[in-house]
């Protein structure tokens, strides 16, 4: 008998714990089904508090990683040649895998010491490269000064041509000083109305090693464009 009484305390306990339980929930002034409610929306919360906390901690290590890549920056061995890393405009990126013919551009320099002034010219474009297949393009070009990159200049939109005539000329105010550490950029994009304009190809020219006592007017290849913006600057001594 002893033994039986011992095995009937649990459920003893058990039941009294429930019957407390329930009279708690009938002495708040509410229907059971709007205390049901409440309990199970306070789950709910307390479950989307968590995973906010777990996708908050997981962006700021991607964000910590990127900052890490963002802020490369090397310089060479014999302390002239550094390179700068900058990231592109989303708009200007398209990548390729393998080399390809892109065509190629007439463009001019001339500086200014008085004035302070670089002019760019951009003559004409030649063999494009067609971004669609079986149909032509609208060529424009766009230029800017790198490391800088306060200005960007674009040229008109040409209609259905591989081999455009642009003839226009773009000034920036530049010291001779920032002139030997800059790079003139000039991208050929193909115009779409209606979609991201595609870039055809790009050409750089780093301005430390020209001779600025004549106009440099001259071809040159467009190139793909990089996945990053990597300056390179070889000036040896030339002021």
């Amino acid at each position: 008998m002893g033994a039986s009484r011992g095995s009937l305390t649990p459920t003893t306990s058990t039941h009294h714990n429930a019957s407390s339980f329930e009279d708690l929930l009938r002495g708040i002034p509410l229907p059971q089904w709007a205390i049901y409610t409440i309990f199970v929306s306070g789950g709910l919360l307390m479950l989307l508090c968590l995973l906010c906390i777990c996708i908050k901690c997981c962006c700021k290590k991607k964000q910590k990683k990127k900052k890490q890549k963002d802020q490369l920056n090397l310089k060479g061995v014999n302390g002239q040649t550094t390179t700068t890393l900058v990231q592109p405009d989303v708009e200007d990126v398209d990548y390729g895998s393998t080399k390809q013919h892109r065509g190629k551009l007439l463009y001019s320099l001339e500086y200014n010491t008085t004035k302070s002034e670089l002019s760019v010219g951009i003559k004409q474009a030649n063999g494009l490269k067609s971004v669609n297949v079986g149909r032509s393009a609208d060529p424009y070009a766009k230029v800017y000064i790198l490391p800088d990159k306060s200005k960007t200049f674009e040229t008109k939109v040409f209609k259905n041509t591989l081999n455009p005539t642009f003839n226009e000329l773009f000034t920036f105010q530049l010291s001779k000083s920032k002139l030997l550490k800059s790079t003139v950029v000039i991208k050929v994009f193909d115009f779409s109305r209606f979609t991201t304009h595609t870039i055809i190809g790009e050409l750089r020219v780093q301005l430390c090693d020209i001779n600025w006592n004549h106009v440099r007017e001259e071809w040159g290849g467009l190139e793909e464009p990089a996945m990053f913006e990597v300056i390179l600057f070889h000036c040896e001594g030339r002021s």
